[in-house]
């Protein structure tokens, strides 16, 4: 079964849907430049925006995430062929995605929030790796999608409200969580229907990207570092994931009441939802 053909509706449906709710923003009227000094009269220094080190690790990282656009890019179009309106929605989403990294670094470069150096070191190790997940399916890929935009949602969320308002950091993050939500809505609904097309394919393919999921930016210097940091404040982390991206995202698809598996997609549920409960079993440890 091509479940590529399969989801041409569903796709082009849920892309206009998208269109007709998301908002467009302009990332130069969200900086607040009045306060920009020039960097070649004075150099960066950690006290001209006090923040805590897990806030500067989670700017750090999400915005390097977002900079490795072009690659995330290639290996979703690499399953849009031309005629598609799947091949739509990626111009589409690239072009909302790339205004995340610009509003990001211009905030963080304006108000001093980050090493200019040190970032930009990190971006063009980041960007010589090209390190991303690569789906070896389209059931894989719109898996890995749904749960990577709601962990990004999280992640810029919860770093925005670590975040002053004067500065505007706080409202950058959440227009920024806001898209990534709309993101994964699409993504989700699409694998919802998937899921009715041909379930034993996506159980086999959900049980494999959650089984092996990995929050983007592994190729980021430092990334174990700053994860581990960013975890330890509560910014992101185990329950964080088990709660607000694998609950919500595998009660919809309602794994446990799919019908007319094959052998094999009988024993992915199976180990599937053993999974899903040592992942809470874990997040429940980590909040003692």
């Amino acid at each position: 079964m091509n479940i590529l053909n399969e989801l041409s509706e569903t796709t082009e449906a849920l892309y206009n849907r998208h269109l007709s709710v998301s908002k467009d923003w302009y990332p130069h009227l969200e900086i607040p430049y009045e306060i920009a000094s020039n960097y070649k009269e004075k150099d960066w220094s950690p006290e001209q925006y006090p923040l805590d080190e897990a806030v500067r690790s989670a700017i750090y990282v999400n915005l390097l995430t977002e900079d490795n656009l072009p690659y995330y890019t290639n290996t979703i179009i690499s399953h849009a062929p031309e005629g598609h309106p799947l091949r739509d929605w990626t111009m589409q989403w690239t072009s909302e995605e790339w205004r995340h990294s610009a509003v990001i670094r211009d905030w963080a470069l304006a108000t001093r929030a980050i090493d200019p150096i040190y970032l930009e070191d990190g971006r063009r190790v980041q960007m010589s790796k090209g390190e991303v997940p690569q789906p070896d399916s389209l059931a894989e890929l719109m898996v890995y999608t749904s749960l990577q935009e709601l962990a990004t949602q999280v992640a810029h969320r919860n770093t925005g409200k670590m975040l002053d308002k004067e500065l505007n950091g706080r409202k950058i993050m959440a227009m920024v969580a806001g898209d990534e939500g709309l993101h994964h809505e699409f993504y989700s609904g699409l694998a919802t229907k998937a899921f009715e097309i041909d379930p034993s394919t996506m159980v086999i393919a959900a049980l494999k990207e959650l089984k092996g999921f990995k929050m983007p930016g592994t190729g980021i210097p430092d990334f174990d570092r700053h994860s581990k940091i960013i975890e330890k404040a509560g910014i992101y982390n185990i329950p964080q994931f088990f709660e607000n991206v694998v609950t919500p995202t595998f009660n919809r698809w309602d794994i446990e009441s799919l019908t007319n598996l094959s052998n094999d997609a009988e024993h992915a549920r199976d180990k599937l939802l053993r999974h899903i409960a040592l992942l809470a079993r874990i997040a429940t440890r980590s909040l003692r």
